[in-house]
């Protein structure tokens, strides 16, 4: 009982928190906290905890913990062995899994909270049915980017439907009544994502901020959740789904979202790009460094080349495969660069992924203004362009046709000039394609381990050869249910070989 009650403390004094310290990127100030007896009795207080989910996110889970983790997966890097090895087990994890398993979690409190609440107020309280459909869109589409995120990490998020190992699905503020619950199928896993979504395609408003999530996001969301699937079990009819709303979305693409023509500007400005679809910004309260989490400003700067450079070594920024890839690109000068230590004490340099680690905890500490514009870019638009070629490509498409998106995009950055890419076979436009996503999203947001595990080569997915031929095991794909949950819900299961 104790540590059941332990686990609920943890939840609901999160959130309380995250509430409470909403600024103006929340737009509304809550003036309450979280407990098993409060509720939302009118309009601002809805919008308030719509707000304190995006709150939740302030915190390294929902960031370069998260990604670096998932980079060693790949393969691409070695900054965690278990993680690279797959060799992680409910007694043996690495660092990150059990933190990120609870951050996400409480996420979803804060998500069901505003879900439920928001739907139980009365007809007067709210200013028109359309606003709480709306709002509740909101709040549902934040849902299913969590549940998306559990499933990808801890599920069999490749799985036929009939697989037992989906979500440990709440839609319920967890109380002691309720804290013990099974695991859906992976099946009814993504029957309630989409519900979500579908929901959030209908009622949510369009895009008028990367800060916030939007219709154009829902659909981009669930047209890359159809992807990771059903191109993994080469499931045409979902893709042809995922087809049409990547086509919605670059068809009629909002104001104010558009591809940046200079790379370098793009990370520059962070959150305030035009590129973003959906990305985490951190409030300008003095704890940017904090809330963003200590991976991409600290942790991601010693994992580079210490400079200068012994003799005969060469620049890797922690690369132990694609480098001559990446250095092949016009993009590796902007994506990587010096980075002074992070540690006050230290006045070494690295060279790092500059994009995400900008001038690193203590350079950006110190810089005149300070800069800690620690962005985690969920969704570019320029994904759009890859995921709509690997699309065509898995669909049949002509080479020239499955091609033409990642051209587009390409023709459309002046700095740096990349060149248009000419495959001559089926292979090599499959190999282009996941080089690309490598290129262009490395360490952003995960792609570049999903990609390794749904692309090709040479008949094995690509994660075995960048791993020198290690065979890939299903089951290792995800990370186990850490010991905490295992312990304290009796009806949860572990992973298969997990245990």
């Amino acid at each position: 009982m104790k540590n059941i009650n332990y686990i609920l403390f943890g939840i609901l004094g999160f959130i309380a928190l995250t509430l409470n310290s909403c600024d103006s990127i929340l737009d509304k100030q809550p003036d309450y906290s979280l407990t098993e007896e409060n509720s939302i009795t009118d309009f601002s207080k809805a919008e308030a905890a719509v707000r304190g989910i995006y709150a939740s996110f302030q915190n390294d889970s929902w960031s370069g913990a998260l990604y670096m983790s998932l980079a060693s997966k790949s393969g691409f890097v070695n900054w965690s062995e278990l993680d690279y090895n797959m060799e992680y087990s409910q007694q043996n994890m690495p660092g990150s899994p059990t933190s990120i398993w609870g951050n996400f979690y409480k996420s979803l409190n804060a998500a069901n909270f505003a879900i439920n609440g928001i739907s139980d107020l009365s007809a007067v309280a709210v200013p028109s049915e359309e606003e709480r459909k709306a709002l509740i869109g909101e709040a549902r589409c934040l849902r299913a980017w969590i549940n998306i995120n559990i499933l990808w990490n801890y599920g069999h998020w490749w799985a036929p439907d009939d697989d037992e190992y989906g979500l440990l699905y709440r839609d319920e503020v967890v109380n002691l009544s309720n804290v013990e619950q099974k695991r859906l199928s992976v099946g009814e896993s993504y029957q309630k994502i989409y519900e979500d979504l579908d929901y959030a395609i209908q009622h949510l408003n369009s895009f008028h901020s990367p800060r916030f999530v939007s219709k154009e996001f829902a659909k981009a969301l669930k047209a890359k959740t159809l992807l990771y699937r059903a191109g993994y079990l080469n499931d045409k009819p979902e893709m042809e789904i995922a087809l049409k709303l990547v086509n919605e979305v670059l068809d009629q693409m909002p104001s104010g979202l558009n591809l940046e023509s200079d790379m370098n500007q793009m990370y520059q400005q962070a959150w305030d790009s035009s590129e973003n679809l959906f990305v985490k910004y951190l409030e300008d309260n003095g704890s940017r460094y904090s809330s963003g989490g200590h991976s991409y400003s600290y942790a991601l700067v010693y994992e580079g080349d210490r400079l200068p450079l012994a003799t005969g070594a060469t620049l890797t920024a922690g690369l132990n495969y694609g480098l001559d890839w990446f250095k092949n690109d016009p993009r590796w000068d902007i994506a990587t660069g010096e980075v002074r230590a992070p540690e006050t004490w230290d006045d070494t340099y690295r060279w790092t992924w500059k994009k995400l680690t900008r001038l690193g905890r203590y350079g950006g500490q110190q810089a005149t203004p300070p800069d800690e514009m620690y962005a985690t870019y969920y969704f570019r638009a320029a994904e759009l362009f890859i995921i709509k070629s690997e699309l065509l490509a898995r669909l049949g498409k002509s080479s020239v046709e499955a091609i033409a998106p990642i051209n587009q995009l390409r023709s459309m950055r002046s700095v740096p000039t990349l060149e248009a890419l000419n495959p001559t076979s089926d292979s090599e436009l499959m190999d282009m394609i996941f080089k690309e996503y490598f290129l262009e999203l490395f360490l952003e947001n995960g792609s570049e381990f999903f990609a390794s595990v749904r692309f090709h080569n040479n008949g094995k997915p690509w994660v075995e050869t960048i791993k020198e031929g290690k065979s890939l095991n299903e089951n290792r794909m995800c990370w186990p249910i850490p010991n905490e949950e295992m312990i304290n819900n009796t009806l949860m299961t572990q992973n298969p070989d997990l245990q």
